[in-house]
């Protein structure tokens, strides 16, 4: 083989290896914005579930406020 087939067979490989690289981030992509348009549905059926809880128990605007501003702490195990 000739040292210039050499180089075109060395690129050509170099190129398969990206192409295949390029699909697999495709696919990723492709998962990954599913995932995310998953988690946005299930957002908005949790925001609906509290809405409604919210309205069915009539909390007054103190402990609405005291809901959306809560933080909850968790122990971590050591």
């Amino acid at each position: 083989m000739l040292p210039d087939e050499m180089e075109a067979e060395k690129n050509r490989k170099m190129i398969l290896a990206q192409a295949d690289e390029i699909e697999i981030l495709r696919r990723n992509v492709h998962d990954l914005q599913e995932q995310y348009q998953s988690a946005l549905r299930h957002n908005k059926t949790l925001i609906e579930q509290v809405t409604y809880l919210k309205e069915r128990c009539n909390f007054s605007d103190v402990e609405n406020h005291y809901m959306e501003n809560s933080v909850v702490v968790t122990r971590e195990e050591v």
